[in-house]
């Protein structure tokens, strides 16, 4: 590990954003292994950036922009994600524990409320480890993917919602493998925790707030 002072993480910001827009003056940010702790990097623009390994723990990523973004590895114990850009971000065997994921999270219930009689199906899905972020079709397939299947239909069937493999969801159940469960995998646990959330709101939306019992999405 190497620690990146703030003097240094400010002119790697820099540099990176010339390279983004491919000014010849600029570098790509290179933060493998960087001691990155509680660092602000809100509004950092790190498109492509090389994040491998850094410990991001409680750093504050508010808006930041990492756009296929290299996260392998990577600590975000705690860290702040609120509105950032993680399209297409590799968050393989990056550590989310308690990391503010409330972008991801949207999204996911966005495409909640568009196939909203499907949700059951999904959330099964992700408890007995049918999840296989990396496909639309097949027993075990991505978030679209998956709803299809509970639908019996074509993933790009479902109307008023468009297959996506760059939206944040989507991403997020790329790094959900077939086999993984909510007791294996930190990601397979936040999505059936988000699912579980979703219809509790909508049960407590329906029910005139008479959901407060409900646990796991169940009565």
């Amino acid at each position: 590990m190497r620690t990146v002072t703030k003097e240094e993480l400010d002119t790697i910001k820099k540099l990176h954003a010339k390279w983004v827009i491919c000014d010849p003056n600029g570098a790509r940010a290179d933060l493998t292994d960087a001691v990155l702790t509680d660092a602000d990097l809100t509004d950092a623009v790190l498109t492509d950036a090389d994040l491998r390994g850094a410990d991001l723990r409680g750093a504050v990523l508010t808006r930041a922009v990492l756009t296929r973004a290299v996260l392998t590895d990577a600590d975000l114990t705690r860290a702040v994600l609120t509105d950032a850009d993680l399209t297409d971000a590799d968050l393989t065997r990056a550590d989310l524990t308690r990391a503010v994921l409330t972008p991801i999270r949207d999204d996911l219930w966005a495409v909640l409320s568009s196939s909203p009689a499907e949700v059951d199906g999904l959330r099964a899905a992700l408890a007995e480890g049918r999840i296989d972020g990396s496909t639309y079709e097949g027993d075990c397939a991505c978030l679209v993917g998956t709803l299809a299947n509970v639908r019996h239909c074509k993933y790009t069937a479902i109307p008023t919602l468009n297959p996506s493999s760059s939206r944040a969801a989507e991403r997020f159940f790329l790094a959900i493998s077939k086999g993984d469960t909510p007791e294996t995998s930190q990601f397979s646990r936040l999505a059936l925790e988000w699912v579980d959330q979703w219809l509790a709101n909508v049960k407590g939306a329906f029910c005139g707030g008479r959901s407060s019992g409900v646990q796991g999405g169940r009565e």
